[in-house]
């Protein structure tokens, strides 16, 4: 089942989930701007088809950020959503994004292991080298692996595995390694999107669903708001 609604894409759904492709710069679930979650959207499309009981405990298992696009899986039930949580904290779930950047990396393949502080203050991280300490600081281990698929006449498309996952990890080691995330002018960019979102997508999910255990692998549309996005060839 497929249906697209204006800032999200269902991409599947059963008795015990929703995965869902964010497509507008959406908080997943309610922050303290007051702005409209994902989450609340969606409770609030299932109430209003008659789904009371989903719509009343509809819960996010994971989280992608605001203005980052992709496929984030709800869950309908408290046990679902355990069995989510214990998946995710097991590494039984895994995440491929796709990154497109400003620059060419280093190399066309490798990995980024740093050092991570999060300036709660600014809601900005910054990644250090691996051997990195001070004091004062709180920082924690990063890892992930990446590949240069394809390119286009000015930029270059990542696609991101993550070993670990913090708080805005992906965009703060592309911006250390010198490969800003096109739109994200936080971490480095030259300009923003017009769309609003930066240019990095939660593309593929692989996982099993939590009541039955039958493997899924679920594929992310890119967002039609950005025209750029067409020039990404798969691997």
């Amino acid at each position: 089942m497929e249906e697209t609604i204006e800032g999200w894409r269902l991409l599947h759904e059963d008795g015990d989930i929703m995965v869902v492709d964010k497509l507008a710069p959406l908080p997943v679930q309610a922050e303290k701007s007051g702005d409209a979650s994902l989450q609340d959207i969606l409770r609030s499309a299932l109430a209003e088809r008659g789904d009371s009981e989903a719509a009343a405990f509809l819960e996010a298992a994971h989280r992608i950020d605001r203005r980052a696009s992709g496929a984030i899986i709800f869950a309908r039930t408290k046990r679902a959503l355990e069995t989510l949580e214990a998946d995710f904290r097991a590494r039984r779930i895994g995440k491929r994004y796709i990154a497109c950047v400003e620059k060419e990396p280093p190399a066309e393949s490798g990995s980024l292991v740093n050092r991570l502080a999060w300036d709660r203050r600014k809601n900005v991280v910054r990644a250090f080298p691996a051997d990195f300490e001070a004091a004062g600081l709180e920082p924690g281990e990063a890892r992930l692996e990446y590949r240069l698929v394809c390119r286009s006449e000015r930029y270059f498309f990542l696609q991101i595995e993550l070993v670990t996952g913090r708080h805005h990890q992906i965009r703060a080691q592309l911006a250390a390694a010198g490969t800003p995330i096109r739109g994200d002018v936080k971490y480095g960019a030259k300009r923003t999107t017009r769309n609003g979102l930066i240019m990095l997508h939660a593309r593929r999910l692989d996982f099993t669903q939590p009541r039955s255990r039958e493997a899924l692998s679920l594929l992310a549309p890119f967002p039609p708001t950005e025209p750029l996005w067409a020039a990404f060839t798969e691997a």
